[in-house]
């Protein structure tokens, strides 16, 4: 990263700031340093927040309700998509309230520590109720943190590297979550799987301090004032009507709901999917999110200069067409060797959407916004991810008594809806 990047921008320029060029090459030496150590610890807190979507929301919490404490998937979706449901709401107010002060960190510890705590009550197991209202609270939190923690790109990057910063942060987790991987399942085959929680509140905190401590926070209002919420909700309402007049953005909104829907469904329920259909054993499903976080590595990394050469649209859709694949491999496959390819598949296409949708949001979305349009665009995946869940809950429990079937016609179902999210993607600019 040059002088240029980061903090050594005027944020309401875009020129070398004074910091960046008053006392010539040392300065200039300084502030690419240190803006290099604010990308790697805002990247540190991906590793944090994907090491719970794959410990939590993936592999332990579905897997002890449904096979320790009786549950169902549709018990699993109403916990997760009422979590949504909350999120949804919100994340305007949220968006809006770092706007009003121009503070991101503060607002991103306080969520964090949410998730913390709730994730670590969980492993009192039982009953069951309790299990799945952590489990809301806990998601909550964290969805809630990354309308923050996506806005806090602009202070840890610029357009020239955008994509790859973005990128970096999405690669970075996924290679942190390996290690996460191996170090929570020994203890949950160890202990249990309730053992799995407090462990990953631990990691989940640890990764996120380099964040709080490191990336710079521009502005110095304060966090909240009297009327916030009446001034918000109002704001909001004419944001929403601002959507028309910003080009293509409400078009993305309505393709990224979409295409969404089934990606947070996949991360949901893939592990509970290959051991009621692959018939894959516990230190298997291991194995198998493992090497899927290896290949969301690889999809990541290889993400990053496609979005800067290709632009993030084009960049979008090779990543698009990776999960179409996916899916349909996933929906065919008989033998349990199949599945040893979906997985590599389905981690390329996580990584590689990931980096490319939020840069894309970000180049649509007006600058002096931008905290509330990823308000918007948060609420929006959120919604996204009540309906995804609870298709999948219902079509498995209305065909529960035809076995895989019912398995595979809830991945069909996603299926439909990435490819109706790719088809509203193609009339939105080129970013």
């Amino acid at each position: 990263m040059s002088a240029a990047d980061g903090d050594a921008q005027d944020p309401a320029r875009g020129a070398p700031s004074r910091a960046g060029v008053v006392g010539g090459s040392t300065s200039g030496v300084r502030a690419s340093s240190a803006s290099r150590v604010a990308l790697y610890a805002w990247a540190l807190y991906e590793l944090a927040n994907t090491s719970f979507s794959l410990n939590v929301v993936s592999r332990y919490l579905p897997l002890l309700v449904i096979e320790d404490l009786g549950g169902r998937d549709l018990d699993v979706s109403l916990a997760y998509s009422g979590a949504m449901v909350a999120v949804a709401l919100t994340a305007p107010l949220l968006g809006a309230a770092s706007d009003a002060s121009g503070r991101r960190v503060p607002f991103l510890a306080l969520t964090t520590l949410g998730c913390v705590g709730a994730t670590a009550l969980m492993s009192r197991g039982a009953p069951m109720v309790l299990v799945l209202a952590l489990f809301a609270v806990a998601t909550y939190f964290y969805n809630a943190g990354l309308v923050f923690y996506d806005a806090l790109l602009a202070n840890v990057s610029d357009e020239a590297n955008r994509g790859r910063a973005s990128a970096l942060g999405v690669g970075l987790g996924y290679g942190g979550t390996i290690i996460s991987l191996y170090s929570i399942a020994p203890i949950a085959e160890r202990f249990g799987k309730t053992s799995a929680f407090p462990a990953e509140a631990v990691l989940f905190l640890v990764f996120a301090l380099p964040c709080f401590l490191l990336v710079p926070d521009r502005g110095r209002g304060t966090l909240w004032r009297s009327g916030l919420v009446r001034d918000t909700f109002a704001h909001v309402a004419v944001t929403f009507a601002k959507l028309r007049d910003v080009p293509g953005l409400g078009r993305f909104l309505c393709a990224h709901f979409l295409y969404t829907d089934a990606v947070n469904t996949v991360v949901l329920f893939m592990a509970l999917y290959v051991t009621k259909v692959g018939g894959f054993t516990s230190p298997e499903v291991t194995r198998l999110l493992a090497l899927s976080t290896v290949f969301a590595i690889v999809g990541a990394f290889g993400e990053g200069p496609l979005i800067d050469w290709l632009g993030a649209k084009r960049a979008l859709y090779v990543s698009l067409a990776f999960w179409v694949g996916a899916l349909g491999l996933t929906f065919g496959a008989v033998a349990k060797s199949a599945f040893w390819l979906v997985g590599p598949m389905t981690g390329t296409a996580l990584g590689s959407l990931w980096a490319a949708d939020r840069v894309v949001m970000f180049r649509l979305s007006p600058p002096e916004a931008l905290g509330e349009f990823y308000g918007i665009y948060g609420m929006v995946g959120r919604f996204a991810a009540i309906t995804g869940p609870l298709v999948w809950g219902v079509v498995v429990y209305v065909l529960e008594d035809h076995g895989a079937i019912a398995y595979r016609a809830a991945i069909a179902s996603l299926l439909i809806m990435l490819l109706a999210g790719a088809w509203v993607l193609r009339r939105i600019p080129a970013v």
